[in-house]
């Protein structure tokens, strides 16, 4: 089965509205079982009802536990992020290749419970690359821009950046910034779980943009391409087989 976090703004036109509370190890995840190009998927909405939860209030470990148990192999997300980039506009569509984890207080292992071993987890490869690859190809296919892959800096919020730390984030490698994407990728790989991320660039940073921000300018820039995300995610999921060969 394939999951799919839904960010800002992507809920309409996938869910059909009948959203079901289920219990984890972690805790409470929202989830629904919908049919998308024949494929059973199983959607999650990450910031919940009427966008509700906050960055920082999210159940990750619930919400990707969710999606384990329900026997999902794949997982898609969506995340509209910030701009790092002056040639990276507000309106492109990127695919994640790496990241950065600026987090300081998120739980975000979950090997965090006394324990009889000792795991570490490698991130040589931080997403799957079938998965990646397969939204690759769906843009060559869906007509869209294919840029490079970009380093996701995933930072706390719900504050927007000042303009100094999207200059150190943009000298460590950063291309965008957003607030969720380093925990579902961190939890996802150590749930033994495949993860691709499409990030919707909605703005530039603070620092580059010359307007202050706000969380209505990120929901109006998702909003106008979420009809192409859409398309993109259903383009992407036709190209995924159910079992990943290659990321281990």
């Amino acid at each position: 089965m394939i999951g799919l976090i839904l960010g800002t703004g992507m809920e309409a036109g996938i869910s059909a509205g009948k959203w079901a509370s289920v219990a984890t190890e972690f805790g409470i995840a929202v989830v629904e079982r919908v049919q998308v190009e024949g494929r059973d998927v199983m959607l999650v909405n990450r910031h919940g009802d009427k966008h509700s939860i906050l960055p920082h209030m999210i159940n990750y470990k619930a919400n990707i536990a969710a999606l384990r148990d329900a026997g999902v192999t794949r997982i898609i997300a969506t995340a509209a992020v910030g701009s790092i980039r002056n040639d990276l506009a507000p309106g492109s569509l990127v695919i994640a290749g790496d990241f950065i984890d600026w987090h300081r207080g998120r739980p975000i292992t979950i090997f965090d419970a006394d324990s009889a071993s000792l795991t570490h987890t490698d991130f040589s490869v931080p997403y799957c690359p079938e998965v990646s690859a397969a939204i690759e190809s769906a843009m060559i296919e869906t007509g869209l821009p294919v840029h490079p892959r970009v380093v996701y800096v995933s930072a706390d919020g719900p504050r927007y950046e000042t303009p100094a730390e999207i200059r150190m984030f943009a000298r460590l490698g950063g291309d965008v910034v957003g607030m969720t994407g380093a925990p579902e990728a961190i939890l996802a790989k150590e749930m033994g779980l495949c993860y691709g991320s499409i990030a919707i660039v909605s703005n530039f940073a603070a620092g580059i943009s010359a307007e202050p921000l706000t969380h209505e300018e990120v929901t109006r820039s998702v909003a106008e391409k979420s009809e192409e995300v859409r398309r993109l995610i259903k383009a992407t999921i036709m190209r995924l087989s159910d079992k990943c060969e290659t990321c281990g």
